[in-house]
């Protein structure tokens, strides 16, 4: 009976601090590869106002790598800039698509495909580096070129 009551409060403690760290959103670091970080960019943007209004755009620009920020940057304007053209349909699209264009120990390409809200398919190429940062190394995302229409639609 002890050890029941031992596991079920382990057990319980473990399910609250794997709900803790769940609800946490993904940092730069070096434990993450550069296609789990456009996939993490990617589905932040897919629900861009949760849990707060831009919380999308703003973990996007938790990834920007020094560079890029201090071209695209603050982020006022980085908002902006993923709102307006060229970027807008990535805000709150349905589906992804990664395709590696070429991975290095420190550089790296994709090719994005994203369906947006409109039905149509854009493409994108998402380009990464590694940064030092306080943690070690880490990917972040060096830019990306504005989204071009494919032609294909959903319907």
């Amino acid at each position: 009976m002890l050890v029941s009551r031992f596991c079920q409060s382990l057990c319980a403690g473990l399910l609250i601090a794997g709900m803790a760290s769940a609800s946490e959103p993904p940092v730069p670091g070096p434990d993450l590869a550069a296609r789990e970080v456009v996939q993490i960019q990617l589905d932040a943007l897919s629900d861009n106002d949760d849990p707060t209004p831009n919380a999308g755009i703003e973990r996007v620009w938790a990834f920007a790598h020094p560079d890029n920020r201090a071209v695209t940057g603050p982020l006022s304007r980085f908002k902006r800039m993923l709102k307006g053209p060229g970027y807008g349909v990535l805000i709150n699209h349905s589906r992804a698509e990664i395709v590696p264009l070429g991975e290095g120990d420190r550089r790296a390409a994709y090719r994005v495909r994203v369906l947006a809200r409109d039905g149509g398919f854009y493409r994108f190429r998402w380009q990464l580096e590694k940064a030092s940062i306080d943690a070690g190394p880490a990917w972040m995302t060096t830019g990306v070129t504005p989204g071009r229409n494919t032609g294909e639609k959903m319907l």
